[in-house]
């Protein structure tokens, strides 16, 4: 009898000392990120028969419980790689838009500083001091093109660099996680729950998914297999797949981001389906938010150079000579991507019309054999010119008129492309110009302000009895064939033929060619002839304006897609700030739904001290209960022994 009490308050005093150790636990770890609160499980002992009764023999701590909920953490796991990819691009944003909010000595100063000297010249025109107040604000206003452009592209440097310090972080955890793996289904095989290092694999899945968003696939073994976005596995079971980062093989002027097999290519995620975390902000923030802002940027400098000079050419400098480049010609930038398989297909582009060029890179797809040719624009996806292969070799591998400009294929043939292969081509009409950017004339001397000093003369024995010309109003976009000599033919009817264009002359109104106006007085007949031509002959240079008034216009032509540069500027402005503020409410959203994860969770798995301080005090009085039971049945024992040995 007293045996059979002592077992049970034996088996309570050890099942209320378990689960003091688990309480204990809790309260020691409440601080501790990842700690899942447990919960000590009691079964009753089997009862044994005596008689026609069962009689209870006790109870069993028969285990220690993780009270955690998969459900819950999986969506806490997809909340952090969300607010990560959020507060991250919130950060990267905000950069630029603080590179943007000097109102007062940015580039928008500058560029209005330039032209308000370009005023001041038309007042002026003959002012040396003027003239090179105009210079020092076109260099002024170069160099801030110039430290833009350095700024984004350390920014762009920046981004690789913080991509290379995730990449590493995330390879450490990978390898925490296979091991975890590798202990928790060891432990599991014999029957047992690690929950230490369950925990620990759990907060280890949800650093992961700071850097970068995983789905993770438990397995009956006690395994989980992490996987990225695009399907690749980074974890199965206790192996383990490295996360790398390479030149991207179409624009190698970008970086991708994959898993890498062993000859070293790389499975790259796609910057808009990278899973989340800050690896998905970084490369969102190198592919499309970087090179965006940098192609609005080098659209201005384009326009703005490519204008000035066509005006500079068709007017005079203060040395009675035709104007020359007031800014470095931009080029066109294009890159053969690394994985082409025909490297004597080229590519070259110049600019047809920049007032028609788009803020965009492209891409150029071009497959052989009776493939087709594709040209992309990369900000929107549109494609802007196609055709067959065949039809490119035709027409000599020149695509013209397109976005403002004009694309020659070189090394096209029958045979290459080779049939079934394909070349692809970056095409960067804008993004490096404000990098390149700078002023070509060294003296004030050498702005050409003065009109072009144009000339008409009547062919002998014409019927025509006056002529005079003069450069046409400022339009759209300045001639820069204005100094190209032309002579215009007339044959029956007033038809006329010229290098620069034919027609029908209607007596009284002027004839519009090359960026000048022709106004005639009489009536010509067949066979008469007026030359149009500059004179090296201007006595009133040093005090002419016509040209430096045309430049200054151009400052509220639309020159920019339809837009003045005025108006240019300010929609890079509004651009980057629309970005950065729809980052800031994304980040607030998205940390907002992390919250609120993390809470849900937490009220299943995190340690409430008040609950476990209640549990101490309950499991304490059991302990000290059982206590008194073995004491009980140890008096009971001594009353029997007591009992035998008096009698």
């Amino acid at each position: 009898m007293s045996s059979g009490l002592l077992s049970i308050g034996a088996s309570a005093l050890d099942a209320a000392y378990t689960a003091l150790r688990t309480t204990g636990n809790n309260i020691a770890n409440v601080n501790t990120p990842g700690y899942t609160r447990e919960l000590t499980t009691f079964t009753p002992q089997i009862a044994t028969g005596l008689g026609n009764m069962y009689l209870g023999t006790g109870v069993t701590a028969s285990s220690v419980t993780r009270m955690y909920n998969d459900f819950l953490g999986q969506q806490t796991n997809l909340a952090q790689s969300q607010a990560s990819q959020a507060d991250t691009a919130a950060t990267l944003t905000g950069q630029i838009n603080g590179l943007f909010s000097n109102t007062a000595t940015g580039l928008g100063a500058a560029m209005d500083n330039f032209f308000s000297q370009i005023q001041s010249l038309t007042t002026q025109p003959g002012n040396a001091a003027v003239r090179q107040s105009v210079l020092s604000a076109a260099q002024q206003m170069t160099g801030q093109f110039n430290n833009f452009s350095a700024q984004l592209q350390q920014m762009n440097t920046s981004t690789k660099q913080q991509l290379g310090q995730q990449i590493s972080d995330v390879n450490t955890i990978v390898a925490q996680i296979g091991q975890l793996n590798s202990q928790i289904s060891l432990a599991t095989a014999s029957g047992g729950s690690p929950n230490t290092l369950l925990d620990q694999r759990n907060q280890a899945i949800l650093t992961l998914n700071q850097s970068i968003g995983v789905t993770s696939e438990p397995q009956a073994s006690g395994d989980i297999n992490i996987f990225l976005a695009n399907g690749q596995p980074l974890v199965v079971g206790s192996q383990t797949y490295t996360l790398a980062m390479g030149t991207n093989p179409i624009n190698q002027q970008q970086v991708v981001v994959g898993t890498s097999s062993a000859g070293g290519a790389i499975a790259a995620l796609d910057p808009n389906n990278s899973g989340g975390g800050s690896i998905g902000a970084l490369l969102q923030f190198q592919n499309q938010t970087l090179p965006g802002v940098q192609a609005q940027i080098g659209q201005l400098a384009v326009v703005l150079s490519s204008q000035m000079n066509a005006l500079q050419a068709q007017g005079m400098n203060l040395n009675n000579q035709a104007g020359t480049n007031f800014f470095t010609p931009p080029s066109i930038s294009v890159t053969s991507a690394g994985i082409n398989p025909d490297p004597g297909v080229l590519v070259s582009a110049t600019y047809s019309d920049v007032t028609k060029l788009q803020a965009s890179d492209y891409q150029l797809t071009i497959q052989g054999g009776s493939g087709n040719y594709t040209l992309t624009r990369l900000s929107d996806g549109t494609t802007v010119k196609q055709g067959t292969t065949a039809s490119l070799v035709t027409n000599g591998g020149v695509i013209s008129g397109v976005d403002g400009m004009n694309l020659t294929v070189a090394g096209l043939s029958g045979t290459t492309p080779a049939s079934g292969s394909t070349d692809m081509f970056t095409i960067q009409p804008v993004s490096f110009a404000a990098g390149q950017m700078n002023v070509a004339i060294t003296q004030g001397a050498q702005i050409a302000a003065a009109g072009p000093g144009l000339a008409a003369t009547i062919s002998a024995g014409s019927t025509l009895t006056g002529a005079t010309v003069s450069p046409q109003p400022v339009s759209a976009y300045p001639s820069a064939q204005l100094m190209q000599p032309v002579t215009i033919s007339f044959g029956a009817g007033g038809t006329y033929t010229s290098s620069a264009g034919n027609g029908t002359y209607t007596p009284g109104q002027p004839i519009n060619l090359n960026g000048w106006v022709l106004n005639l007085t009489g009536t010509p007949k067949s066979g008469d002839s007026v030359s149009v031509a500059p004179t090296s002959t201007s006595s009133t240079v040093t005090g002419d304006n016509t040209n430096a008034l045309q430049m200054a216009q151009l400052q509220s032509l639309g020159v920019v897609s339809g837009s003045s540069l005025d108006s240019g500027y300010a929609n890079v402005i509004a651009s980057v700030g629309a970005l950065s503020s729809t980052a800031n409410m994304d980040q607030t959203s998205k940390d907002a739904i992390l919250q609120s994860a993390s809470s849900a969770q937490s009220a299943v798995s995190g340690v409430n001290l008040d609950e476990e301080a209640s549990h101490l005090l309950q499991y304490q009085q059991q302990y000290q209960a059982a206590a008194k039971i073995i004491q009980t049945a140890t008096n009971v024992f001594d009353s029997i022994l007591a009992v035998a040995a008096a009698a």
